[in-house]
């Protein structure tokens, strides 16, 4: 699964976006069976995007407060859930842009009811295109995640419609999961960035005869297979898994 969130759909910066034959690439890579995600602002520009995403860019939306509401079951999302957001400034990087549908579908609109989110089928692949650069609005808001924040839903939510299930995941978006596998054993790496107490569960698609934790106090047994990982306030925790 691919994330490419704006300014890398842009043609701003030359720092940071992707070149044109990136999305001749993308294209092969999503009808090969991959999943793209993209989110798009008015500098944004993409080669021949209908035939990825399903949708083509017509004009410039320029409004300050942004909600999108969900219209369509998504995942775990239902019609009716909403995400808010706001410009950080007057800037066309950070304006949305207004989408013609071309193919695909209209999972979210936006205050206006445009179309705000929309998925597409590729060959064997499946795409999903943001109309707003929520990410951007995300990085230029400051203390952004010390309140409650549910942008994760939607990648959460894209994941679980391409059928992508993650080797180790945990059920709070605070809580960050790295795994280094080896052949039959590895170790994971969980760090929690809220300056509360988490209690996750952490789930696996791999199958584990053993677990401990490990600590500069020794190494802890825990109990297979239902996991529940407490973490203090921006703690690292290493698990070892066999």
């Amino acid at each position: 699964m691919l994330l490419m969130p704006s300014p890398l759909t842009s043609t701003n910066s030359y720092l940071v976006h992707v070149h044109t034959d990136f999305y001749e690439k993308a294209r092969k890579y999503v009808e090969g069976g991959g999943f793209l995600y993209a989110s798009v602002a008015a500098d944004a520009a993409i080669p021949q995007m209908e035939s990825l995403f399903g949708a083509r860019m017509a004009d410039t939306v320029t409004a300050a407060d942004i909600t999108l509401k969900i219209v369509e079951p998504f995942g775990d999302l239902k019609p009716g859930d909403t995400f808010h957001y706001s410009l950080p400034a007057a800037n066309p990087k950070y304006w949305g842009a207004l989408l013609e549908v071309k193919g695909g579908e209209v999972i979210a609109v936006d205050q206006d009811g445009r179309p705000a989110l929309i998925a597409n089928q590729v060959g064997s692949g499946k795409t999903l295109l943001c109309a707003y650069p929520i990410e951007q609005y995300l990085a230029n808001t400051s203390s952004v995640f010390e309140k409650p924040e549910n942008t994760h839903l939607i990648y959460k939510a894209f994941r679980d419609w391409a059928g992508v299930k993650p080797a180790f995941s945990t059920d709070q978006p605070d809580i960050e999961i790295e795994a280094l596998n080896g052949n039959h054993r590895g170790y994971l790496v969980l760090v929690n960035h809220s300056a509360e107490p988490r209690d996750t569960a952490l789930s696996n698609t791999v199958k584990m005869r053993e677990l401990s934790r490990i600590s500069p106090e020794g190494t802890e047994s825990l109990q297979l297979p239902n996991l529940q990982i407490k973490m203090q306030p921006y703690e690292t925790t290493i698990l070892e898994w066999k």
